[in-house]
Order: structure tokens, then sequence, then C-alpha cells
């Protein structure tokens, strides 16, 4: 290879030598094709195996050595909300409440606060994912930016991982239709298009008996979300 000369042309002899590097690797990749095969798809393999090990360990479900200290990191709620009077309970409430008035107007605003929404979700965690998820320290929290945040910690498990949802609630035609915010299992965020699809799979039936039962009261009209508990508006249809 060509060293600089003093006094010669730097850009010239850098260019000269850039040439011959360029000309050495090609002879190398040449002369040894299935080594460089070999090395790529060997730096694909720990790259894959990497982001597997660093995505499981994210999760906190499962403890990958070394990952696991590096990825995962408990999360805890903002606050702890307490079980209080199911959702359904308090709609028939001040729906009654509203009739009983004897007003000609129609139009209603009904509050749901933390505590109801808490109490529902866990009567439907204790019927149908109590071997999943630990029923008692479940909980919703409500804020205006994130709209509903449903924490559910795992059952059993030893680094505290939990499922953290957050979703806003809008109407179309009527009906709640629910738009996912936020998706992570542990410390691993689920993109958007997975975390639609996981989010239908999972409370899917729960979302249709939920429209069922404020159809029977109420046709909604708007939703707005307030520090620790969400305003649901509409009409009454039951009289």
């Amino acid at each position: 290879m060509s060293r600089i000369e003093k006094g010669s042309d730097v850009k010239e002899e850098l260019k000269q030598m850039k040439g011959e590097v360029i000309k050495e690797i090609s002879s190398t990749k040449k002369r040894h094709p299935f080594r460089s095969c070999f090395a790529i798809f060997f730096i694909l393999i720990v790259v894959l195996v990497t982001s597997v090990a660093w995505a499981l360990a994210s999760t906190g479900i499962v403890d990958v050595p070394v990952f696991s200290r590096f990825a995962y990191e408990k999360f805890e709620p903002e606050r702890l909300v307490a079980s209080g009077v199911p959702v359904e309970k308090v709609v028939e409430e001040q729906v009654v409440s509203k009739l009983a008035t004897g007003s000609v107007n129609d139009a209603i605003s009904l509050s749901l606060s933390e505590s109801s929404l808490t109490a529902s979700l866990r009567t439907i965690l204790e019927d149908a994912f109590r071997k999943y998820v630990n029923v008692s320290f479940s909980q919703v929290t409500i804020s205006p930016d994130k709209g509903l945040t449903f924490f559910l910690p795992f059952e059993n498990s030893k680094s505290g991982s939990a499922l953290l949802i957050s979703i806003k609630a809008n109407v179309k035609d009527g009906k709640i239709e629910l738009v996912p915010e936020e998706f992570k299992i542990g410390s691993l965020s689920v993109p958007d298009s997975l975390s639609a699809l996981l989010l239908r799979s999972i409370i899917q039936d729960q979302l249709v008996n939920g429209n069922k039962m404020l159809e029977s009261y109420v046709q909604i009209k708007d939703i707005e979300y307030k520090e620790g508990s969400v305003i649901v508006r509409g009409t009454i249809v039951v009289k």
C-alpha cells in the first residue's frame, strides 16, 4: 500500500489509498465468499437473540440473566384506588334520580368515579382472569391526558410485573369505541397496531356488555375525562 510522501498532494494520496483499501476488501470477499456470508449470518443471529432476550426481560414475566437487570423496571400506579360502588349500580341510581325530578329535559350527565370503575373491573377479572391477574390490586385511574388507565398486576409475579393499558373511549353512533393510548407489559411498550389487536381480544366482550347496559338507560352523546372521574353525557331513553 502506498505511503504519503512529504510535499505530495495529500488529497490525491488519500484517494489512492482509499482505492487500494477497496481493492483489498473486494479481493478478500472473492477469496473467502463463504467466510463473509457466515460472518453476516452470525451477526444477524446475535442481533436477533439479543433483541428477543431484551424483549422478554423487559416484560418482567421471566428472569433473563444480565438482561433483566437493565431492561426491566417495576411500574407503580400513580395512586391507589379503592373499590367502590359498581358502575351498573351508579348509572341506575343517577338515572332514577333524574327521572324522579319530573324534569321534561331528557339530558343527563353521568359521573363515573375511579372507585366505581375499579369495582366493576375487579368483578370482571374475578370471573374470567383470576388465574392470571392479581384481582385485589387491579385498578382503574382516570386523567384528562390518558383517559382510563388499567393497572393489572400478574398473579404470582416475583418481579411485580403488570399489564398497563391506557385507553380513551370515543362515542360513535351512540356507542362507545375504545382507542388505545398506551399498552405495556412490564417495561415493554407494545406497538399501536398490536395493542389494538390485543385490546379487542381482551375486553371486546366486556365492551359489548357495557354498551348494552348503558344503552338500556342512556343514548350517549359525549364523554369528558377529568382527574379521577369520567363524565358521560347523553339523553335518557328509559321512561
